[in-house]
């Protein structure tokens, strides 16, 4: 990070509004999720894509005068993740406190390891970075103050990912409708006590999760986090002390509540070939006493994502036609042969052409 590269936003990537100069008087904060580091494509690394959006997101920090990072979840793709994503996340973190100005706060999802995120928690403090990666028993100490305790512009809630032993004592017998319900009154409660403990503070409270909303949008590349679905739960869960609710898991950008407040910021980089229409980004939080807008920052697409759709007898035809899209990186296809079989030797086929 020593050499930070500008990369422009393509113009058709730009679908909103420009985000407005910081207002005075105003914190800002930046909400992303799913950075899924050390992710693959099949076998195809995505390392270059990721430290380009990490050069990116460090001079979107800097031109747009970002106060603070939250991270909603799946830092890494998996619990024991390569040595490169480590190397690649602490190298962002380091790269971010010497720039100056900028605080991380960082909670766990179902992708990462909770241990592993907090085993060095100490050494980030120092480096202005906050990590929740389990639960904290007191919910007390799920409350960051922004920029400090002494004058809190802004009150974080970190609640990280919530796995069963969090929400509820398992029963022998229950069925899925128990659990189910079980686990829905166990999340709720859970973000009423950590609300209950942010009473008094005068600045409004920002909730954060790695969790399910129903009725939102789903990819092909997200993982179930419950088996069968279990701990999805509706936006009533988050109640009115939540000014804002910063949430991971899901990949697609989007609101879940009628007021968008409570929202997925998605992935930075399409971590399938489902995902090749999505307009990747990140959000941009003001707050100015107990006043909140907020905005879309779009991601520059790094490399573009194509796939066709298409039959054996028409094989050869669409894909002399098929023109996708460059991009900064070569761009990677997928090609779905509807009314393929194992006889064929599609694969070769397809592959020649």
């Amino acid at each position: 990070y020593t050499n930070v590269q500008l990369f422009n936003i393509p113009e058709s990537m730009n679908s909103s509004d420009p985000v407005p100069s910081k207002p005075a008087g105003s914190y800002r904060l930046l909400h992303t999720a799913d950075w899924h580091l050390g992710k693959p494509l099949d076998q195809l690394s995505r390392e270059e894509e990721h430290a380009r959006f990490l050069d990116w997101l460090l001079e979107a920090v800097k031109e747009n005068e970002v106060d603070a990072i939250v991270l909603a979840g799946d830092v890494f793709d998996t619990a024991n993740p390569p040595q490169s994503a480590l190397t690649r996340y602490y190298d962002f973190v380091h790269a971010l406190n010497q720039q100056g100005g900028c605080t991380l706060a960082i909670i766990g999802g179902n992708h990462d390891s909770a241990a592993q995120l907090e085993a060095p928690k100490q050494v980030l403090h120092a480096l202005r970075t906050h990590v929740a990666g389990g639960l904290a028993d007191d919910p007390g100490d799920r409350i960051l103050c922004l920029p400090d305790e002494d004058n809190p512009a802004v009150a974080l809630a970190l609640v990280p990912f919530l796995r069963d032993r969090d929400l509820r004592v398992g029963r022998a017998g229950e069925s899925n409708d128990e659990i189910r319900d079980n686990l829905a009154a166990g999340i709720h409660q859970c973000y009423e006590d950590t609300a209950a403990a942010a009473e008094g503070l005068d600045c409004p409270l920002i909730g954060t999760g790695h969790l399910t909303v129903t009725g939102a949008s789903r990819s092909e590349s997200e993982r179930d986090i419950h088996i069968g679905g279990l701990g999805a739960v509706s936006s009533d869960t988050f109640s009115s002390a939540y000014s804002y609710v910063a949430l991971g898991h899901l990949h697609r950008p989007q609101a879940t509540d009628t007021a968008g407040l409570v929202r997925y910021a998605g992935s930075p980089i399409a971590l399938s070939f489902s995902e090749v229409n999505d307009t990747k980004e990140v959000r941009i939080l003001d707050v100015a006493g107990n006043e909140l807008s907020h905005y879309s920052l779009p991601v520059p697409v790094f490399r573009r994502l194509a796939q066709l759709r298409t039959k054996r007898a028409s094989l050869e035809d669409d894909l002399a036609g098929f023109q996708p899209e460059d991009g900064e990186l070569t761009t990677w296809v997928e090609v779905v042969v509807e009314d393929a079989s194992l006889e064929t030797d599609i694969n070769e086929q397809v592959r020649e052409l």
